[in-house]
């Protein structure tokens, strides 16, 4: 029997030093090249022209103006939901809702797999909704918005880890 304690004990302290866990304070966290906050209006102009592009392209509409400004609108519900929603979180630290705060404190990329759920929750009813009548093929239009969606998301998420880059 204290073969077997003796085993078991080396055992957790052998675990206990290979699986070490750093905590950080987040107080100390900070950019070292930029917030996602400045890289914001970049995805945006690029999200807009690809999704407009791809709909326009794919789905077949004609009208390049309403699928703009369609995309538009639901790219600003979409691409607001997940700041504010931080922002609102934010308000049991800060006092307030700080939009600033959402983009700028913690070591949080904002695009995410709850990002890409959220968009296609936001964005994949909008869009649909206001341009199936112009569509030659509906089921042609969803699959579009959905995948232009999945593309531009994962796109912004890839930029934002390469260009957003921080430090404890």
């Amino acid at each position: 029997m204290g073969k077997r304690i003796s085993v078991f004990l080396g055992t957790v302290i052998m675990l206990a030093f290979l699986m070490q866990v750093n905590a950080f304070a987040n107080s100390s966290w900070h950019w070292v090249t930029t917030s996602p906050l400045t890289i914001f209006p970049v995805a945006v102009v690029l999200t807009l022209l690809i999704e407009s592009f791809a709909v326009i392209k794919f789905a077949g509409i004609e009208s390049k103006s309403k699928v703009f400004l369609v995309v538009c609108l639901a790219n600003l519900l979409s691409f607001a939901a997940p700041y504010v929603f931080r922002a609102i979180r934010f308000r049991r630290v800060l006092g307030e809702i700080s939009i600033s705060a959402a983009f700028n404190k913690g070591p949080y990329f904002m695009v995410m797999t709850g990002y890409l759920l959220l968009t296609l929750i936001v964005e994949l009813p909008v869009v649909y909704l206001l341009l199936q009548k112009h569509a030659r093929n509906k089921i042609r239009l969803a699959i579009t918005i959905l995948s232009a969606n999945v593309v531009t998301t994962a796109m912004v998420a890839v930029l934002e880890r390469l260009i957003c880059v921080g430090q404890w």
